[in-house]
């Protein structure tokens, strides 16, 4: 619901949205004349809330003065209690980040051990994100060394597999890490379900910090084992025990009291600048930490800048523990944990603590977290790349949101376009697009970028970019002016190109240059400068999002032309072979059932297809053919 009449003199958008407020709990935002949210807020009573900001206009803080001088417009959305409001509050900063709240801007995915033990043969894999979807997560590891470190440890000591296979891969022979020792080949029938199944759970075992259990119970086997006479199985068993046993004495130093996992707060502050550390304790073991800088609104507590940290680090892709320690309360937290034992499926624990181990985490996290800050000091005052970027190309707003146009082909052959979208300077990977370009029988970049802005802004999105990155240069720009001006966007949309580095016959060596319409020479900035390393960093994605789509259609073309010569097999049969057996690999260990069961594959086209894979397939020469993808991608590259 929005309301904006006037009815109070010192802040005429409030004062006429308090008569209709209800006595509900729910989540209010301030907008500004542009409609831009400036703040988002959770009230158990929103009439409650919003009228304290009347009540007590004469004391507010410098922040919230300047908040209401901005306020024009008053949303709010209503919730059934205060645990939804909070989730509805987290969700809603996350999308349009307001000025005026604290704003925790993470890019980063950290590594993680995932374990989906509803497999019928569990593979551990190394991933990105947690995800709410069964499975057991283990980490974050913030070194991808510690992450390979573990991975190495893992493999030699459960041995379980980690090849892609769904289901339960099936091979004639099995791969190159069951010759080392490094799985127990499941896939080729080398040791039974019920064993392999007890090998993931050992595996579990250690992962969740049961160390020594784990050794007590191999222990146990071994010597049954050797008194059975199975004396290759308690051979194995031991180097097994001795290699476990020095994994756990090597962390042994770093071990916490409680055998949990935990996410140990610090948190240090000097003006507008506050340091949030995570200290990461799994299977009661110091594992690392994680430092987070955010920038204070003047007037806000560190307990308000903590509340605010954990509503939004703890979202549905982050991994929650059991435990979770605080340097002092906060407020709604009751709430918060209510909240994260509902997304974690298990109860879920915020406290302090004044004493014992639990205080010795908090002090270790606090030094941490007082130490990361001078680091951030004495570096010197930071420049936002957004300010820097609208400075430099003169520019009304800072540029939020960017988009970038980038082309990846060989000499015309499976040309794509890709767009990306940076927004506050990150990622936002739900507004990434690809486009094929299948209507360019030559190599013409300018032409294939006019193809892709009149698809993409023929018929605009809601809302267009503050800044177009283009990569390229003159040629490039001018191009893509042109075809703007066709779609009646000239002087609504801001655009650039970015070329890359070059080298004149001289040996001179000129940085990536910034081209602006209508201007012949490019723009020189410093190679330091924080808007040129956004803007790289922007071209650089839709470059290797481009290069990705590109080497998947190349990928694609080499496999539907290794099964063109199949009697009665068109493109669309030889598409619905390759999306059931994923790859070629695959489709030649099919067995004859296997293919017949294929949906929409006529028996007989099984037969010829089983008959020809088994008289010789001819495998493509990815490495030498024309087009191959390694070809395709050191092109696409140059």
């Amino acid at each position: 619901m929005s309301l904006t009449t006037s009815t109070d003199s010192r802040c005429p958008a409030l004062g006429a949205a308090l008569p209709q407020v209800p006595t509900a709990p729910g989540v209010y935002l301030f907008k500004d004349a542009a409609d831009r949210v400036l703040y988002v807020g959770k009230a158990v009573n929103l009439k409650n809330r919003l009228s304290s900001y009347l009540s007590n206009y004469d004391r507010h803080s410098p922040k919230t003065a300047l908040l209401l001088t901005k306020l024009v417009r008053v949303d709010f959305l209503l919730t059934r209690n205060e645990r939804e409001a909070l989730i509805l509050e987290r969700n809603l900063i996350k999308e349009h980040r307001p000025r005026f709240n604290v704003v925790l801007r993470d890019d980063k995915n950290y590594l993680c051990l995932r374990l989906d033990v509803s497999e019928p043969v569990p593979r551990l894999a190394q991933v990105r994100r947690f995800a709410a979807d069964g499975a057991r997560y283990f980490g974050p590891y913030v070194s991808s060394t510690a992450l390979r470190e573990i991975t190495r440890f893992m493999q030699r000591a459960f041995r379980l597999r980690r090849c892609r296979d769904r289901g339960i891969p099936r091979r004639r022979r099995p791969c190159l890490n069951y010759q080392v020792g490094l799985c127990l080949a499941p896939c080729a029938g080398r040791v039974s379900l019920e064993d392999y199944r007890l090998a993931v759970r050992e595996a579990l075992m250690f992962l969740q910090g049961h160390g020594t259990r784990l050794l007590k119970d191999l222990d146990s086997r071994m010597h049954a084992a050797a008194a059975d006479l199975r004396f290759e199985a308690a051979a194995d068993l031991r180097d097994r025990i001795t290699l476990i046993r020095e994994r756990a004495l090597a962390q042994q130093s770093t071990a916490a009291a409680h055998c949990k996992d935990q996410d140990v707060m610090g948190i240090a502050r000097e003006g507008d600048l506050a340091v949030v550390l995570v200290l990461l304790v799994r299977g009661g073991m110091v594992t690392g930490s994680l430092s987070y800088d955010l920038a204070v609104p003047a007037g806000e507590t560190e307990e308000e800048v903590l509340a605010a940290f954990l509503e939004q680090y703890y979202g549905p892709e982050r991994f929650v523990p059991g435990e979770i320690l605080l340097p002092f309360p906060v407020d709604d937290l009751e709430v918060l944990a209510e909240v994260l034992s509902d997304q974690k499926g298990t109860p879920v624990h915020l406290r302090s603590a004044r004493s014992g181990a639990r205080r010795q985490l908090l002090e270790l996290a606090a030094e941490n977290a007082r130490a990361a800050l001078t680091r951030v000091l004495e570096a010197g005052p930071r420049i936002d790349p957004l300010l820097d970027l609208q400075q430099r190309l003169k520019l009304t707003e800072p540029p939020r949101l960017m988009h970038c146009l980038d082309i990846s082909t060989l000499q015309g052959d499976q040309a794509v376009g890709s767009l990306v979208v940076f927004r506050d300077g990150a990622p936002d990977k739900s507004g990434y697009r690809k486009f094929r370009l299948a209507d360019f029988p030559e190599q013409n970049d300018p032409a294939m970028l006019a193809a892709v802005v009149r698809r993409y802004y023929g018929h605009p999105p809601a809302i267009l970019p503050d800044l177009l990155v283009i990569d390229g240069g003159r040629g490039q720009l001018a191009v893509v002016g042109r075809t703007l001006a066709e779609l009646g966007l000239s002087g609504r949309l801001p655009y650039i190109g970015l070329a890359k580095e070059r080298q004149t016959p001289s040996g001179d060596t000129f940085t990536d240059r910034v081209f602006l319409p209508g201007r012949k020479n490019p723009l020189l900035w410093p190679p330091s400068s924080p808007a040129l390393l956004l803007l790289m960093r922007l071209r650089d994605e839709a470059h290797r999002f481009a290069i990705g789509f590109h080497r998947q259609r190349r990928r694609l073309q080499l496999k539907t032309s290794a099964l063109a010569g199949i009697p009665g097999l068109g493109p669309q049969r030889v598409k619905l072979l390759l999306t059931h057996f994923r790859d070629l690999e695959a489709l030649r260990r099919a067995s004859l059932a296997d293919l017949e069961a294929v949906p929409g594959l006529p028996a007989k086209v099984a037969q010829t297809v089983f008959a020809y894979l088994r008289n010789g397939m001819p495998q493509p020469d990815v490495q030498s053919a024309p087009g191959s993808d390694r070809s395709a991608a050191a092109a696409a590259e140059s």
